[in-house]
């Protein structure tokens, strides 16, 4: 197959965008290709919105999109806009609340601008050449997941972070050049590939995340241990969490109990965790309401590094805030009897949740990647991240 094409949502609704090149270029209407302007190198232009009209250098440029190209011979040179640098052709678009810009490149050259925004270009190569492959193949598989929006991929942590020309590193290059067109499949088709930071020991199993089984993306043991996120505690008063669980639209009055199973080894959790110890639910009891949480979202809502903690509480004199967790009872399963009845002499001043890894655990794990790097080729670190997937050349 040819090489794909791939169209990326850089930026939307912005009054105005300044374009450039290191050589001349020209505007052109995107629907009919006529001329709209030509430009020498380093010319500056500024793109309006008003009026909700697109303007050219304060003339209005009767036309709803805009195409800006350099010559076609000289690929490698780059359209800056907004004095960031992309490969391709930049296409500006006449929105209900400003200017979106899109970048249509190749898939290849946007994995260099990929790449190095993902994982440290001074890392291992074989780590860089399986994030390689892992970007490649997470972005063939969300191919227009933004199509609603005219675009195929967003340049954020939703699909994934794309810097552009300006964010290219020579490493992260040649491990992307190394594996060029290299896909994972199971079953034919391309697998869905997420990556994250860190997994804290464990990676997990799909549908203990976002509940849809996939085949491939099974809990594995990780070796993250040099990780900084490996472990991290974050602080709360009582009054910090009633105030965020108001600020997510969760009124429970005066937080009375947190009720969470203790955190076991791998495959000893049950539940409301995952095999892997993740947090599957929480629940807060309050003066005025009770709420069961996802883990993943109570990671939202605290802003917490991953769903893998466990909580812990500071004592202090007449506080009745109550804690069930593994400071109490290691090897009880919890209900609301247990909990209330051996929690009932304790107390808390400060709610700790003690955390390993960061992000959601599924798929590859970047630190992970970077220890097995050491020993390992690239393909055996995908093939442990992902279950008996198939890394196959497409173009």
């Amino acid at each position: 197959m040819a090489e794909p094409v791939l169209r990326i949502g850089l930026l939307e609704g912005q009054m105005q965008v300044m374009v450039s090149s290191k050589q001349p270029f020209v505007l052109r209407n995107q629907k009919n290709h006529a001329l709209l302007g030509r430009y020498g190198a380093d010319a500056k232009v500024l793109v309006t919105w008003k009026n909700k009209a697109l303007y050219i250098n304060d003339v209005i440029a009767k036309a709803e999109s805009i195409d800006i190209e350099n010559d076609p011979e000289k690929s490698s040179t780059t359209i800056v806009v907004n004095d960031k640098a992309y490969r391709g052709t930049i296409h500006l678009r006449n929105q209900m609340n400003g200017i979106g810009v899109i970048n249509e490149l190749l898939l290849e050259d946007y994995l260099l601008g990929v790449v190095p925004k993902e994982m440290p270009a001074d890392w291992p190569v074989e780590a860089l050449k399986a994030q390689s492959v892992a970007a490649r193949t997470f972005a063939l598989y969300n191919l227009h997941k933004h199509e609603a929006e005219g675009f195929d991929l967003c340049a954020t942590t939703h699909c994934q972070v794309y810097g552009g020309a300006d964010e290219e590193q020579p490493r992260s290059s040649a491990a992307v050049l190394a594996t060029r067109g290299q896909v994972m499949f199971f079953g034919g088709k391309p697998i869905y590939a997420p990556f994250h930071t860190a997994s804290g020991g464990f990676t997990e199993n799909s549908e203990d995340v976002w509940g849809n089984y996939l085949p491939y993306l099974r809990a594995v043991k990780d070796e993250d241990t040099v990780a900084p996120s490996q472990q991290w505690t974050v602080k709360f008063t009582k009054e910090q969490l009633e105030a965020k669980l108001q600020d997510a639209g969760y009124t429970i009055g005066a937080l009375q109990s947190i009720e969470l199973s203790p955190l076991q080894l791998p495959g000893e959790n049950f539940g409301d965790r995952a095999a892997s110890g993740r947090v599957k639910n929480i629940r807060f009891i309050g003066s005025a309401a009770s709420i069961s949480l996802t883990g993943t979202k109570v990671r939202s809502i605290l802003g917490l590094k991953s769903n893998y903690f466990d909580i812990h509480g500071l004592t202090r004199k007449n506080d009745d805030l109550l804690v069930a967790g593994s400071d109490y009872a290691k090897n009880e399963r919890y209900t609301d009897k247990v909990n209330r009845q051996n929690l009932k002499k304790q107390s808390v001043a400060d709610i700790v949740f003690a955390g390993r890894g960061w992000g959601h655990g599924l798929g590859l794990s970047q630190w992970g990647a970077k220890e097995m790097a050491q020993h390992n080729e690239y393909a055996k670190i995908l093939t442990h991240y992902y279950t008996n997937i198939e890394i196959k050349k497409i173009y």
